[in-house]
C-alpha cells in the first residue's frame, strides 16, 4: 500500500515538472510544437506536448474579414465567396478570370499561352478586386513567400475540413487555408488532400503562373498551368 502511496506521488509531482517546464513556457519560434498535428517549418525539433492551445486572434478590415499577422498585407480569412468565414470552398476559377466554368481546359482559357503582366488589383482579371473592391486583390508571388517563410503552418482540422492552420510568427495572429482541391478538367479533385491557391504573377512562359500548393508533407510557391481552376485568397495594403 505504501508503495503504491509513493508512486502515485512521484507521479504527481512528475506531471506538475512537466506541467511548469512546457505548459506556461515560452515557446521559440523554431520549435515545432506536435497537437496531433503535423507542423512544416525549418530548422525545428518535434516536440510532442499535450493540451497546448494555440489562441491567436483575427481582425477586421474594409467590410470584410481580414488578418493582421503582421506583414506586408492584410489577409482574408476567407476564399473569395466562401460559405462562411472559416474559408471553405469558395469561387475556383482559372488563372486571370473572374467566373467559374463548367470545364477548365487549355481552349477555353482566356490567358493560356498568352503574354500577360501581373494582374494584381487589375479589376478585369482580378477576382478579389472585382468581387470585393475596397484594395481587395490578389496576392504576388513575392506576398506568398512572405506568408510561407513568416509563420508557422500546421496540417490541422477544422469544421471538417483539413488544411493549413498558419499562424503568424511576429504577433500569433492567424488564418485556416484548407486543402479544397483544383479543378484540372470538369471536376474537382484532392479535396482534403491538396490546396491550391492563385497568386496575381505570372510565370516565365506565356501558359503558367505562380500558386500556393500544399499538402500535409509540404508547402511550395510553383507554377502551375494558368487553365486549371484553383482558389483564391485575397489580401490587402495596410
Amino acid at each position: 500500500m505504501m508503495k503504491t502511496k509513493v508512486l502515485f506521488l512521484c507521479g504527481i509531482l512528475s506531471f506538475a515538472a512537466v506541467t511548469a517546464t512546457y505548459g506556461q513556457g515560452t515557446f521559440d519560434e523554431n520549435t515545432k510544437v506536435t497537437l496531433s498535428r503535423k507542423t512544416t517549418s525549418v530548422n525545428t525539433k518535434d516536440m510532442d506536448i499535450p493540451d497546448i492551445k494555440i489562441v491567436p486572434k483575427r481582425e477586421m478590415t474594409g467590410g470584410q474579414q481580414g488578418a493582421d499577422l503582421g506583414l506586408s498585407v492584410l489577409w482574408a480569412t476567407s476564399n473569395i465567396d466562401a460559405n462562411n468565414a472559416g474559408g471553405y470552398y469558395g469561387r475556383i476559377v482559372a488563372w486571370g478570370e473572374l467566373n467559374e466554368k463548367s470545364s477548365y481546359t487549355k481552349a477555353n482559357s482566356e490567358h493560356y499561352d498568352r503574354p500577360r503582366s501581373d494582374i494584381s488589383g487589375n479589376v478585369n482579371q482580378d477576382i478579389a478586386a472585382r468581387r470585393w473592391g475596397n484594395g481587395w486583390r490578389l496576392p504576388t508571388e513575392k506576398e506568398m513567400k512572405e506568408l510561407r517563410e513568416k509563420c508557422v503552418w500546421t496540417w490541422s482540422h477544422e469544421s471538417g475540413r483539413d488544411g493549413y492552420l498558419v499562424v503568424s510568427k511576429i504577433n500569433g495572429n492567424y488564418i485556416f487555408l484548407p486543402a479544397v482541391g483544383i479543378n484540372r478538367s470538369d471536376s474537382i479533385t484532392e479535396m482534403n488532400k491538396r490546396g491550391y491557391y492563385w497568386t496575381s504573377t505570372p510565370a516565365g512562359s506565356h501558359t503558367s503562373a505562380y500558386r500556393l500548393s500544399f499538402d500535409e508533407e509540404g508547402i511550395n510557391i510553383l507554377e502551375g498551368s494558368r487553365f486549371e481552376g484553383c482558389y483564391i485568397r485575397a489580401v490587402r495594403s495596410k
